[in-house]
């Protein structure tokens, strides 16, 4: 999953995650981060954007301007949930769930918070009643 804010308020994102205690994985250089018995490899760099179509830059600019991206990788969705629930309250960005969806943030922790059992991986939010 990709958390995407305005470049602007990149320290505020870095300082919710460096607060956790993120250590830097020696073989990827990577942060990584051991929460609430969970495993996280943390992306802080931004070059994830990288990786992003122009039609899909666009939307995101148009959505928050120049952003600014964090590439979260973890193991299973409960660590997804946990470490999302963890830092998006009252977060201004989108979510980008790395399976062709990217929603605001709050709306996104609604939908985690309504349907707990929701596998974005598998299921888009426009399938959620």
């Amino acid at each position: 999953m990709i958390i995407l804010v305005p470049a602007a308020r990149r320290p505020l994102l870095e300082g919710r995650l460096r607060v956790l205690e993120l250590a830097v994985d020696p073989v990827t250089g990577d942060d990584r981060l051991h929460w609430h018995g969970y495993s996280y490899s943390i992306d802080l760099s931004g070059g994830i954007l990288a990786d992003y179509e122009s039609e899909e830059l666009d939307q995101v600019t148009t959505q928050i301007g120049e952003p600014y991206a964090v590439y979260v990788s973890c193991q299973s969705m409960d660590a997804a949930r946990a470490f999302l629930r963890g830092v998006l309250p009252g977060l201004v960005g989108l979510v980008d769930t790395n399976h062709y969806e990217i929603l605001q943030a709050s709306e996104f922790l609604t939908l985690i918070e309504r349907r707990p059992d929701w596998d974005w991986r598998r299921q888009p939010s426009t399938d959620l009643e």
